[in-house]
């Protein structure tokens, strides 16, 4: 997405807004899913963004990026989604990859080994781990996301690698 005119955004232009949801609303869903491990949730989660997003525009001050800022708002409504219920852990079947019967077995066994390893993180270790991890987001941008300090952010991404290395380590 190219830069985002604050002043446009502020106003609520709704072709914009249909832009911003269209250009991050893929990836955010990635982030959520990956801290609640619900499909439903995670799907209700980034549409409770978006919603916020828009009601709390004038808000936004543009001192960062607005997908920093979404990212912001999904983060705090998984906490809170978490902290209200008890996550469960479901394979996202929009990551099928229609394969052979034996291959897609084996890649599921895998995939639910891994998300119930990550499940079992903490869950500012599993917000941490998966910007890091899959989101290749810089332990900088992360630690202004979480409000926290850039050593803090190291160290919770190194102990939830050592955490899932211990519970995987039989898988590589």
């Amino acid at each position: 997405m190219e830069k985002l005119d604050i002043q446009k955004f502020r106003r609520g232009d709704e072709n914009l807004f249909r832009e911003i949801v269209d250009s991050y609303g893929e990836r955010l869903y990635n982030i959520v899913f990956r801290i609640v491990r619900n499909v439903d949730d995670a799907e209700e989660i980034v549409q409770e963004t978006f919603v916020v997003a828009f009601i709390k525009r004038k808000g936004f001050r543009g001192e960062s990026s607005i997908y920093t800022w979404l990212v912001r708002i999904a983060y705090n409504l998984s906490i809170n989604s978490i902290k209200k219920t008890k996550p469960t852990v479901e394979l996202d079947p929009r990551l099928s990859s229609g394969s052979n019967p034996e291959q897609e077995i084996e890649r599921e066994e895998v995939a639910q080994r891994i998300d119930e390893a990550v499940k079992e993180l903490p869950p500012k270790q599993r917000t941490v781990f998966t910007l890091r991890f899959y989101e290749k987001m810089p332990y900088k941008k992360i630690s202004n996301l979480l409000r926290c300090k850039e050593g803090t952010t190291k160290a919770l991404y190194h102990f939830a690698v050592e955490k899932l290395s211990a519970k995987l380590g039989d898988l590589y």
